[in-house]
């Protein structure tokens, strides 16, 4: 998308979300990002670090005619007023579990099980898919 698009911002939700916090971020997402984007003044917002799990450095976004913002929360409900599309890669959860096992390490297993729960919760409640403009495959293919 960012290709097809030219210039364009990506945000990831990562930057936002925590271990303990795997969707209940979207209040700081909408204040330090999406209203100030949305009045044409840039945007402010404090990354989270994985790591130190806690907020790190600022980071700036002036305004740009495209932003789009990744990850599993991107079209929850509350952020709809400054969505233009949505669009929802459906993944089994095996293979999403691989994939964060995969990047975290097996120490990470109780964690990822906690997040997809989580994630199961929400997709139940607000069922992103449903209100995506266009829904994609996200598991791996044959090749």
């Amino acid at each position: 998308m960012a290709r097809t698009l030219g210039e364009v911002a990506i945000l990831h939700t990562d930057d936002f979300a925590a271990w303990d916090n795997p969707l209940d971020w979207y209040q700081r997402l909408l204040g330090q990002v999406l209203a100030p984007l949305a009045s044409g003044v840039p945007a402010r917002y404090q990354r989270y670090d994985w790591e130190s799990r806690r907020l790190a450095e600022w980071h700036e976004m002036d305004p740009q005619e495209f932003l789009i913002i990744e990850g599993v929360g991107s079209s929850q409900s509350a952020l709809a007023t400054y969505l233009s599309a949505r669009v929802w890669v459906r993944t089994s959860r095996a293979e999403r579990l691989r994939r964060g096992l995969q990047r975290d390490g097996q120490q990470a297993l109780a964690l990822w099980q906690e997040w997809m729960r989580a994630e199961d919760e929400y997709i139940a409640a607000q069922r992103p898919d449903r209100a995506a403009d266009l829904v994609v495959s996200g598991d791996a293919r044959p090749a």
